[in-house]
């Protein structure tokens, strides 16, 4: 769980578009992922004082209390955790709903998910404990994997989930959501809602993606119905019954190919050379267009 340059960055923009951090809850105490050089350049860029940070240990990690405080104006930066190891401000399971005498609730004008609800077993439960603890006009931020992170944690996550979640009719206004290559920290990807295109956005490539996700709570939602995808909800789902299956037609010159090959025993290594040339076609950093719009992430943060 920490802040990386994209994160970072993200913070940069959030407060661009008048996000609150006075009050801020991280969900796990943030440790700061970003090489000097890095910070350098995002401080000259935001035209940022230095940064003065408390003298530590060599080799024990940086935490994100200082940059809260002095570069985004947060009067507290506190956490939560379900251990005491990295001594979080608030010890709690989020796996388990806020307890009812909790005086994290409808409290923080920003709530940090930056890596942490993707290691939550019980992850609406965890979420739901997230945008309980934001207050009403307030924002939460999310940092997710997305893309080639299996194993990292229990989960990835996709776009649709976080169209579906944040929506005016469940509370909340998604006041943006994009993709982050890993090794591209220079640009991200902002992603289509599949809602508008009507259509399934999905993403094959060779790189390490995670998303990042700005919400704003427009007022307490209450209980919640689970979302629907989409696709089915929009349209699968409100059609009439299909009709009895027309009569099955001859095969067409695609079918008869198909079938002699797979006799002849070509099949699978012809599929095997077709994901072998996707596999390349995939491993640029660029993402396909018009899913996906590209953002110069240094004009887009720059003052």
């Amino acid at each position: 769980m920490g802040i990386d340059i994209h994160n970072l960055n993200l913070l940069a923009h959030a407060q661009d578009l008048g996000v609150s951090f006075t009050r801020t809850l991280a969900i796990g105490r943030q440790a700061l992922f970003i090489e000097a050089y890095e910070l350098e350049d995002h401080r000259r860029l935001r035209g940022l004082p230095p940064l003065t940070e408390p003298p530590r240990p060599a080799g024990a990690p940086r935490y994100f209390e200082p940059l809260l405080t002095q570069w985004l104006g947060a009067q507290s930066a506190e956490s939560v955790d379900a251990s005491a190891y990295e001594q979080a401000t608030h010890l709690h399971d989020m796996n388990q709903p806020w307890p009812a005498d909790s005086p994290l609730p409808g409290q923080f004008d920003a709530v940090l998910d930056f890596g942490c609800l993707e290691h939550v077993f019980d992850f609406p439960v965890a979420w739901r404990n997230v945008t309980a603890a934001c207050r009403v006009g307030g924002h939460v931020l999310h940092a997710l994997p997305a893309n080639n992170l299996s194993g990292h944690g229990f989960y990835q996550f996709s776009p649709e989930l976080f169209f579906n979640l944040y929506r005016p009719e469940r509370g909340f206004e998604l006041r943006g959501l994009w993709f982050a290559v890993k090794g591209d920290r220079r640009h991200w990807w902002q992603v289509a809602n599949p809602r508008e295109l009507r259509r399934r956005v999905n993403l094959c490539n060779a790189h390490e993606v995670y998303m990042m996700v700005l919400a704003r709570k427009l007022h307490e939602p209450g209980e919640l119905p689970p979302p629907q995808q989409s696709d089915y909800a929009d349209d699968e789902w409100l059609k009439a019954p299909a009709a009895a299956p027309a009569p099955a037609a001859a095969p067409g010159l695609r079918q008869r190919l198909h079938g002699a090959l797979g006799r002849q025993g070509l099949i699978d290594p012809l599929r095997a050379l077709r994901d072998r040339l996707r596999a390349v076609r995939s491993s640029g950093w660029a993402l396909p267009a018009p899913d996906y719009t590209r953002v110069d992430v240094h004009a887009l943060i720059r003052r």
